[in-house]
């Protein structure tokens, strides 16, 4: 799903929740959640979509509009220390957040 088809879709109230996910590295995408399940936005060219930072997620969104109704998160990915043996295992932290700052 491209960010077009999403913003399309948000506006249908077809998004049951938007995932922000941050992963190691400062990396970010979005993950949207459908009655068909879940899945990460793409750019036009069939790349995963990057937001440079959380501030520019939460830019994309107010600027594309139609999201204020979609319930929004943040998604830290941590993985687990090796050293208590969950080598390769991740943690995922959920929290609400806003399409302003702050939280």
């Amino acid at each position: 799903m491209t960010f077009q088809e999403l913003v399309t879709l948000a506006r249908q109230g077809g998004i049951e929740e938007l995932h922000v996910e941050k992963l190691e590295g400062d990396l970010f995408l979005y993950r949207a959640v459908t009655a068909a399940g879940s899945e990460v936005i793409q750019n036009e060219s069939g790349g995963v979509l990057r937001p440079a930072s959380l501030q520019d997620a939460r830019k994309r969104l107010r600027h594309a509009g139609g999201f204020d109704g979609v319930p929004l998160y943040l998604v830290q990915q941590s993985p687990y220390d090796e050293m208590i043996g969950l080598e390769g295992e991740q943690e995922a932290h959920k929290a609400p957040m806003s399409l302003h700052t702050g939280t």
